[in-house]
């Protein structure tokens, strides 16, 4: 029997980080998370059930979360120390523990050519050491 090769799902490789970000909720909201890795589509934080509750207050994990639309801001340590803004939604939410959660935004479009600033980061990340 032959046992088919699995496929990678993602279209881009994530590199692990430790980055503090700001989350913007469409009521003006502003929470601040640390993101756990970052590609060029999207990127994953951890936070607590408070955090979660503040974005989905009926239930992180019994709604649709795509229509949940959020904007990060986050400055990406490249020359210059030039910030990202990115308008995104939540494509997956996993519970971790009993008050820890992982969240996967994706981002769906970049104000201020920061898409460029993304990518120049991205790049950084790439040249880094694996550990």
């Amino acid at each position: 029997m032959t046992v088919p090769k699995l496929k990678e799902r993602r279209l881009e490789h994530r590199y692990p980080i430790q980055l503090p970000i700001d989350l913007v909720l469409e009521d003006g909201t502003i929470l601040s998370v640390e993101a756990c890795n970052i590609s060029t589509l999207g990127l994953q934080f951890k936070c607590d059930s408070l955090i979660a509750n503040e974005i989905e207050p009926r239930g992180i994990q019994k709604r649709p979360l795509d229509q949940i639309k959020l904007k990060v801001v986050a400055k990406l340590p490249v020359s210059g120390d030039k910030k990202l803004y990115s308008r995104c939604k939540i494509v997956v939410a996993r519970r971790l523990s009993q008050d820890q959660y992982i969240l996967g935004l994706e981002f769906i479009d970049f104000e201020a050519n920061s898409d460029k600033v993304l990518d120049r980061y991205i790049e950084k990340c790439r040249q880094q050491p694996v550990k």
